[in-house]
């Protein structure tokens, strides 16, 4: 906009290591001889003067820095990086219902709802029904120019969510000429396979007053199987040889309670009871050649359920996305500025099938006189009913195809008012349209109907419900519906292979789940760089107004609503909120040119919400810069956060669950409470008896939910470091920034384990809410859980981010040394913060290593350029605190995953100046494996590279 040239240097260009944050500038004259000076605001400060510097540290990922990976979707990239949490990666996406593909980001592993992803500044719609987590995979790859991060202190400058802090995406506002990019790669294990194109063009118009540009890209990927990586690496846990409690992992084993071909006998907690069933319907008894845990139901060298058979380690993914910007200067003082995204994405993934087991839902119910049952068969089982625990490989797998649509619309204008004013008005539009298929879907009751097999009159095999009809069912005690009846296919579970094709297409359903989510931002800002000059310089006012609201509805299919199918009951859902919001910021020059103050500047933010869902919050920061020469600069800063609930968190509604529990009152376990004598005594008025045994050795069932009654919750954070760029040594920056972030008042659901220990641990007794939410069987055994999301929790992570740079000149071309690395000192987190002996302990256990690093050395001569890249991440305890883990008579060994190094390779040649540019690289160039049992399918495991060595190769032509 119109200005006086601003003679201030910016200090430093922005790196891909944690740097010192400063607005920056760029000149351009117009016809008329008026010097222009766009300002581009840097992430943590809505103030665009040049002359201040985010007292906030702001970690940076270039446009260079993403191209030396060969990635080809950027949530690949980010998680990489130290001070993200690798709790969404496209490996283990699948690990919830409805997110395969999806890559949300999770600053300093405080969760996804509370890092909030810009694009431009600006928000962007959610991919995730009820909540405002973006999918970071959609952000065009070659639209990126940086990535920028900040810890903390971001809510009073950019509103809720950002509790953890910001990743902002900054992407290119225009662009003239045209560039074609392809790439292909492909793994050493499997047909995993990935491809990328991208054109961009773009161009000026009205005399150069206008630009319009756009970029068209896809990528894709093929699923990655676990066959095709780890070959027939089936682990178990076996309690160790020798030892009572103890466990350690086996190769070459599993559960021997369910098999594909199914088990049978008189008592599954004595394995030389029990048979297998074999492809030809005929049966043998259960081989057990190596280790036993009967009490597990768990065996090495066995017949056992092979769970890898089916495994998924990277879900087929396809993504097109097209991003257009456009702007037009009105005069030297007004632009008016577009940005349009669309995409749309196809995710397809695929889990084991149906199953129902001996432990878990009772197995499936075999009447005796069913048609299938052979004489040996009937004399094994004493012409008697029976069971059958088995996994369905042979009905079907399960699996997602999931199509999701985001559109994203800014309109704006910015530009000056008067000779001192900046503003920025914009309304921002976005929207995520998903419609998932949930493949092979059992509808229960055709399963059971089908299953309940007999023979008619002709000797005909049939369904019970269509010689007998009004029968009861055999399993279900119900009588079958007519139309099920009518079309009821007969099948035998004996033996792998026995459901018929005919009888899997009959019983499995697709069924349909769509969900739809909106984003309406209307908002401006009002900037003012010299609102009055005090003696140290010229102070600096940023305020504005914002309008904000947030929908999503999902829609589940009928069935799944009823129950009807095997996956869980899930009500629709939908909700909505607004809030209406006032931020000031400003930045104080208080000290100038004095002995060991160059500039000392002071700066604060604050902001108002009020929500119409609870109310009215506040979030405030305060920060300091204090540049002691031109070699050193400290920085610090301390800040409010706060989060609103979001819509899944207060409008979902209740749904089916499951989770694991071990049961607090088993014998076993009223040893490991803290109090054992408060749980003994509570179980015992639970009316257990002092001996009692859990029964239930798979999932317990429950329902989850929303909570209408939340409060937002809050935090604290502050950051201290500085930046060293010695004159002495040019080229060269070292940055070392301490961040402590406590949360208070968080919003957490408890698992349904937690939920039963809080039960029988309380020392008022059992007249608790947990305890209403545990309900019990006439024998004792836990029937359900009920856990829905309250303010109870507290969390508490503090750290130190080191980040390193230095470039210089060698043997005639340009060495370029970068290291990024984070040491968390601390994460402890607070189940009920109202209960410090509550507390857990986190820092070094699985999914919370304490050092988490990169490390790059790129060469440039001439045409060519070279990178070697190395991505470190320390070793973890698989459980918490691995020091008491390791006195745990449950300790399971190794207890501990090593560390993780992998290695990549990058190099390219440009042809001159043809506009051609070829590059090569390998990923984990040696190949390296993640630990034991490491799949990068958890949430814990991600940080592990499971892809093993793959190879991409590349090229770039702009056309001249």
């Amino acid at each position: 906009m119109n200005r006086k040239l601003l003679t201030t240097a910016v200090c430093a260009a922005l790196t891909s290591v944690v740097a010192p944050a400063y607005a920056q500038q760029a000149e351009a004259t117009s016809d008329d001889g008026v010097t222009k000076i766009e300002t581009v605001t840097v992430t943590g400060s809505r103030i665009s003067n040049p002359n201040v510097v985010s007292a906030q540290p702001v970690s940076v990922l270039t446009a260079a820095d993403i191209k030396a990976t060969g990635a080809v979707n950027i949530g690949d990239v980010l998680t990489t990086m130290p001070q993200l949490a690798t709790s969404f990666t496209m490996g283990n996406s699948t690990q919830f219902i409805g997110t395969a593909g999806v890559a949300m980001q999770d600053l300093r592993n405080l969760g996804t709802a509370r890092t909030l992803v810009l694009v431009n500044g600006r928000r962007m719609v959610g991919s995730s029904s009820g909540t405002t987590a973006v999918d970071t995979n959609l952000i065009p790859a070659d639209w990126i120019e940086r990535v920028e991060i900040i810890t903390g202190g971001a809510s009073a400058v950019y509103g809720a969510d950002a509790v953890s802090g910001v990743v902002n995406f900054i992407l290119k506002k225009k662009y003239e000429g045209a560039n074609l990019h392809a790439q292909y790669g492909t793994s050493q294990h499997g047909n995993f396979d990935k491809a990328f194109v991208s054109l961009t063009g773009g161009t000026n118009f009205s005399d150069d007053r206008g630009n319009i540009a756009f970029s068209l890209e896809h990528s894709r990927q093929d699923s990655l199987e676990f066959r095709d990586r780890f070959g027939n690496e089936d682990l178990v846990t076996i309690t160790t040889p020798g030892s009572e409690y103890t466990r350690s992992y086996f190769r070459n084993g599993g559960n021997y309670e369910f098999t594909t071909g199914g088990v049978f006998g008189s008592n599954f907690r004595d394995p030389s009871t029990l048979n297998v069933f074999n492809p030809d319907g005929s049966f043998r008894p259960l081989r057990i050649n190596g280790l036993t845990d009967a009490g597990r139901r768990r065996c090495t060298d066995c017949d056992h359920n092979d769970s890898n058979r089916s495994f998924q380690l990277q879900p087929k993914y396809d993504r097109t996305t097209l991003n257009v910007v456009s702007s037009f200067d009105i005069n030297n003082d007004h632009r008016l500025y577009l940005e349009g995204m669309y995409n749309k994405v196809n995710v397809k993934s695929a889990s084991s099938g149906a199953f129902n087991t001996w432990g878990t839902y009772g197995g499936h119910y075999i009447a005796a006189d069913n048609a299938y049952i052979k004489p040996a068969l009937a004399a094994a089982t004493g012409g008697e009913d029976f069971v059958v625990s088995r996994d369905d490989f042979d009905g079907g797998l399960r699996g997602e195809d999931t199509e999701r649509k985001t559109q994203r619309l800014v309109i704006g204008a910015e530009g000056a008012l008067g000779t001192d004013w900046q503003y920025d008005v914009s309304v921002n539009y976005g929207r995520t349209h998903e419609r998932r298929l949930n493949l092979n879907n059992r509808y229960n009751e055709r399963f059971w109907a089908g299953l309940d097999a007999v023979t008619d009159s002709t000797g005909k095999i049939v369904c019970r419900s269509q010689r007998d009809p009004g029968s009861l069912n055999a399993t279900t005690g119900e009588v079958v519906s007519a139309d099920v009846a009518a079309s009821c296919v007969p099948f035998s579970v004996f033996g792998d292979g026995a459901i018929t094709r005919q009888a899997r297409d009959w019983f499995n359903v697709t069924t349909l789940t769509k969900t739809r989510l909106t984003q309406m931002v209307a908002g401006g800002s009002l900037v003012n760089n010299n609102l009055f000059e005090l003696p140290a310089g010229p102070v600096s006012l940023a305020a504005g107004l914002e309008y904000r609201r947030e929908t999503s509805e999902q829609i589940n299919d009928p069935r799944d609503i009823a129950g009807l199918t095997f996956l869980n009951a899930i009500p629709s859902s939908s909700g909505s909120y607004n809030v209406r919001e006032l931020w000031l910021e400003t930045a104080v020059p208080v000290l100038h040119d004095l002995p060991l103050i160059k500039n000392l500047t002071i700066g604060g933010a604050i902001r108002f919400s009020d929500y119409d869902t609870t109310g009215n919050t506040r979030a405030w920061r305060y920060n300091l810069d204090w540049v002691i020469n031109d070699s050193l600069r400290l920085r610090g800063n301390a800040s409010s956060a706060v989060r609103a609930p979001n819509i899944d968190e207060l409008f979902s509604g209740q749904s089916q669950n499951f989770g694991i529990v071990d049961d607090p009152c088993d014998v076993q376990q009223i040893g490991r409470a803290t109090n054992p004598d408060v749980r003994r005594a509570n179980c015992t008025a639970l009316g257990l008896p002092a001996n009692f045994r859990d029964e239930v050795t798979g999932s317990n069932q429950g329902l989850s939910g929303s909570n209408p009654n939340l409060e937002p919750e809050t935090g604290r954070t502050w950051t201290a470091g500085f930046v060293f760029t010695p004159s002495f040594l040019e080229g060269f920056s070292l940055n070392v920034d301490y961040w402590e972030i406590k949360l208070r008042n968080a919003i957490s659901i408890l698992d349904f384990e937690t939920t039963a220990q809080r039960c029988v641990d309380s020392p008022g007794g059992i007249g608790n809410v947990y305890c209403n939410n545990i309900v019990r069987r006439g024998d004792g055994q836990i029937d359900r859980v009920t856990a829905i999301y309250q303010n109870i929790a507290a969390k508490e992570t503090d750290g130190v981010d080191i980040g390193v740079q230095y470039v210089h000149d060698l043997y005639g071309g340009k060495m370029n040394w970068k290291l990024d690395a984070s040491r968390v000192l601390g994460y402890t987190d607070y189940p009920f913060q109202d209960d410090p002996n509550s507390a857990v302990d986190y820092l070094g256990a699985l999914g919370y290593p304490k050092w988490k690093a990169s490390f790059s050395a790129g060469y440039t001569r001439d045409d060519w350029q070279a990178t070697w890249s190395t991505r470190f991440v320390s070793g973890v305890a698989r459980t918490t605190d691995y020091d008491t883990y390791k006195a745990d008579p449950y300790f399971i060994a190794p207890g501990k995953a090593g560390s993780g190094v992998v290695h990549d390779v990058r190099v390219g040649y440009t042809f001159g100046k043809t506009g051609w540019d070829v590059y090569g690289g390998i990923t984990n160039v040696f190949d390296s494996d993640p630990p034991l049992a490491m799949y990068g399918d958890t949430f814990g495991s991600g940080v592990y590279d499971a892809i093993g060595r793959a190879y991409y190769l590349g090229f770039n032509y702009k056309f001249l």
